[in-house]
């Protein structure tokens, strides 16, 4: 069994805390008390785990630490005694549930979902709720009920959207892993954002019961639970916990192909975008993966038919940002102004471009999802049994503000989505104020081991996470 752990325990992943309380290096005790000690320093600024349990999590410790003196650690479950975090799109039994929505911030949930029921079977101890964007819909996780949370690296910069919270605390030490959602690049973009890693799994890969809010049937594979952590191999303890099926063993990446896509023409990226992502697939080639660039790819036009079908499906937005009930967006947008929002004005833009992009696919014929179909088979033609390598941001991680400009975040993000495929976000490089820049890593269906293994390498060649 390995143990190495040189630095803080707040700078150790998942996986790594696991093997240490397993080798009786660190009590379940220090090692969650270290973690909340951690959340009471940063959190003010970030203001990120909005429903503390730290009560409870103090009991849970105590509890475990017991049971290890009493039974020994040969039969421990995976993540024992790690402290983890969960985003307040979960309902944790007898803790407030708000989905970010002003209508929900005195809900308590009744039960579990069952993600969360996987981790504590596997022993984690849950430390609080994070931050979210009203039910989710947002690039910027912020919401009348709990306000903004700030990026991990920078005070003046987003932590993303919409699993913000999950992308700051675990990126600043507070949490040694979290579980997210993503509908269009939820744990993607935060992980992006503030420099940690992150997996969206394949459609139907881990469970979503109980998430709010819930899904319209024809699109219920576009939403996926998703871990985030600082460590790739925290992604792949998450999935093989969380997950319905095994996960299978790491596979080997030297000569298998890797297709970089990087000139999107109607959404083109920033040079040092591209040139992140030539970084990357120079250190895949040097692993010995077939790196081929193809800037043909169907990317732009899948963004299209997601934004059509989300329309035409019913996607349930406005009835879930306004409660239930219909609302005026211009009314809303001018209790904002006057301190008393109800929705927030950035959940409105976003509710609102999507309402008026979903036209648009019908103006290029990308309205159906035979389209879609035909569209994710030229992908899979051009990957075959490799990866896709490209970015997920189109600029370096933007300013608070910033997010109100969706088509900088999204264009990357929701193919993967609506084609059900695995995509993986892990730092490359770092700009000279010290943000993240990241790629992604996508696959076939099912693929999800594969992207892992390719994101190990990057992590690898680049070092990954750095701490704050």
């Amino acid at each position: 069994m390995r143990v190495n752990i040189d630095q803080s325990l707040n700078d150790a992943g998942a996986a790594e805390l696991a093997r240490a309380i397993k080798a009786g290096a660190f009590s379940v005790v220090e090692v969650v008390a270290a973690h909340i000690e951690r959340i009471g320093q940063v959190n003010p600024q970030l203001n990120a785990v909005v429903i503390p349990m730290f009560e409870s999590a103090r009991r849970e410790a105590e509890a475990a630490d017991e049971l290890i003196a009493r039974d020994g650690t040969e039969n421990l479950p995976p993540l024992f005694g790690v402290p983890v975090t969960v985003k307040d799109c979960w309902p944790v039994e007898g803790e407030r549930f708000t989905g970010g929505s002003w209508f929900h911030r005195n809900d308590i949930a009744e039960s579990d979902a069952t993600v969360v029921t996987r981790l504590r079977e596997a022993g984690a101890i849950i430390l609080g709720k994070t931050n979210l964007p009203d039910m989710c819909w947002g690039f910027e996780s912020v919401n009348p009920v709990f306000g903004r949370t700030s990026n991990a690296r920078s005070s003046r910069h987003s932590a993303g959207g919409s699993s913000g919270g999950e992308g700051a605390i675990i990126t600043a030490g507070g949490s040694a892993l979290g579980i997210g959602s993503d509908i269009g690049g939820s744990v993607r973009n935060p992980a992006a954002i503030n420099g940690c890693v992150s997996l969206k799994p394949s459609a139907g890969r881990l469970p979503t019961t109980g998430h709010v809010p819930e899904v319209a049937e024809a699109l219920r594979g576009w939403n996926v639970a998703g871990p985030l952590a600082r460590r790739v191999e925290d992604l792949r303890l998450a999935l093989s916990v969380l997950g319905d099926k095994p996960v299978g063993p790491t596979p080997a990446i030297s000569g298998l192909k890797c297709t970089t896509y990087i000139r999107n023409g109607l959404f083109p990226v920033k040079r040092i975008i591209a040139e992140t992502v030539l970084m990357a697939a120079g250190a895949l080639e040097a692993a010995g993966m077939d790196v081929q660039r193809d800037d043909s790819l169907p990317i732009d036009r899948l963004g299209f038919v997601y934004n059509y079908l989300l329309n035409e499906c019913g996607s349930g937005i406005r009835e879930g940002l306004g409660g239930g009930e219909g609302y005026s967006t211009i009314r809303e947008f001018a209790r904002g102004v006057i301190g008393k929002a109800h929705i927030s004005r950035e959940a409105l833009a976003v509710e609102s471009y999507i309402r008026l992009g979903g036209p648009l696919g019908r103006l290029r014929g990308d309205c159906s999802f035979e389209r879609l179909e035909q569209y994710k088979a030229q992908l899979y033609e051009a990957i075959g049994d490799g990866v896709l390598l490209l970015p997920l941001l189109l600029t370096k991680p933007p300013k608070h503000g910033g997010t109100w400009a969706p088509l900088s975040q999204i264009p990357y993000a929701t193919p993967f989505n609506a084609t059900g495929m695995p995509a993986a976000i892990v730092p490359v490089r770092w700009t000279n104020d010290g943000l993240p820049l990241a790629v992604q890593v996508a696959a076939r269906e099912g693929g999800d081991e594969l992207v892992l293994a390719v994101a190990l390498e990057l992590e690898r060649a680049f070092g990954g996470w750095r701490p704050v």
